[in-house]
């Protein structure tokens, strides 16, 4: 069977859904689910998300050129997609969906206390296409949770992570395995 190429970008899935923070000069901050992240580059470390223009959250970043990658769990599914809503610039979405934030390490743009992983970015390019602009940023401070460290390592069967394929279908994350 054929399919549409548009929609092709459906078969690369599961994609793990993160929740981008952002801030503009007058302290506003908005949030925003996302499944549109890749890593593109080790050192620097640098990664790609796609977002749609016009939206507060692309003025924010073309604003202060920063932002904050939030990856949430499973468990907080609910708060992350009520960001995918648009609110009034000025209203706090964060507390608004009953999350809470506070001060990156390097970055303006906040923290989601309830995250499992943090990743400060700071923009390096964007690309635009049609419908979305790739923005490339470096991430210049990461940081896990206590709760999902384990003998000074990361395990990453406790982030218990948000996977998205398409708006028809979700996933129920059963398993991860560490090779021996």
């Amino acid at each position: 069977m054929r399919i549409e190429p548009s929609k092709a970008y459906k078969l690369l899935s599961p994609r793990i859904v993160v929740l981008l923070t952002s801030i503009n000069s007058r302290h506003g901050m908005n949030a925003i689910p996302i499944d549109f992240i890749i890593p593109v580059n080790y050192s620097p470390p640098i990664l790609m998300v796609a977002i749609q223009p016009g939206g507060q959250t692309y003025k924010n970043i073309k604003e202060s050129r920063e932002f904050t990658i939030n990856i949430m769990s499973k468990k907080h599914l609910n708060e992350v997609m009520k960001c995918a809503a648009r609110y009034q610039e000025g209203i706090n979405k964060i507390q608004q969906v009953g999350l809470h934030h506070y001060s990156s390490q390097l970055v303006r743009a906040p923290r989601i206390k309830e995250a499992k992983a943090w990743l400060e970015c700071r923009l390096v390019e964007e690309v635009p296409f049609k419908d979305h602009i790739a923005i490339f940023a470096e991430i210049v401070a990461a940081e896990v949770s206590d709760e999902i460290v384990v003998d000074g390592e990361v395990e990453y069967s406790r982030i218990n992570p948000i996977l998205h394929i398409t708006q028809d279908y979700s996933i129920e994350f059963k398993a991860i395995k560490k090779k021996k």
